[in-house]
C-alpha cells in the first residue's frame, strides 16, 4: 500500500505542476487520465504515455489491495508451508480472490517504486517567457 501511495504522490506532484485540475479525492485512474490530457506540457510525452500505461495495468491490483480485506492463506505441502496474501476484489465479489506470494509482492513493490522514481524524473517543458510590455509614448 505504501508503494502505491508513493506512486500516487509522484503523480499528484506533476498534476500540481500542470494546469490540470484534480482533487486528492478523485480516483487514481481519473488523475492519470487528466495528466495524459496535459501530455503536451512534458518534454517527452511518449515516456509519460509508457509510464501511465504501466500504472494503468497495475490499477486492478491496486484496487484489490487498497479496497479489500487482507487474508493470509497457508498451503501445506508435506513439510513446506507457503503463505500467500489473498485480496477479495471489492467491486466484483464473484471474481476469485487475487492470490500473491511474498516474492510477487516484493517484485510489484519494486516496480511501483521504480515507476514513482521515474515519474519524479519526468521533465516538463519550460514555460515560454512572457514578453515585456512595450512602452508607447
Amino acid at each position: 500500500m505504501d508503494a502505491f501511495a508513493r506512486l500516487e504522490s509522484a503523480v499528484m506532484q506533476y498534476i500540481g505542476r500542470t494546469d490540470v485540475k484534480a482533487s486528492p479525492g478523485q480516483p487514481f485512474s481519473q488523475k492519470l487520465t487528466l495528466l495524459q490530457k496535459a501530455r503536451d506540457r512534458f518534454r517527452n510525452p511518449k515516456r509519460l504515455d509508457v509510464r501511465v500505461a504501466a500504472i494503468q495495468q497495475l490499477l486492478p491490483v491496486r484496487a484489490d489491495i487498497v479496497h479489500s480485506v487482507l487474508e493470509v492463506a497457508l498451503v501445506f505441502d508435506g513439510r513446506t508451508v507457503t503463505s500467500r496474501l489473498s485480496f477479495q476484489n471489492s467491486s466484483n465479489a464473484q471474481r476469485p480472490p487475487m492470490l500473491t506470494s511474498r516474492d510477487e509482492l516484493v517484485a510489484m513493490t519494486r516496480r511501483l517504486n521504480q515507476l514513482a522514481h521515474q515519474f519524479s524524473q519526468q521533465r516538463l517543458k519550460e514555460a515560454a517567457p512572457i514578453a515585456p510590455a512595450s512602452a508607447s509614448a
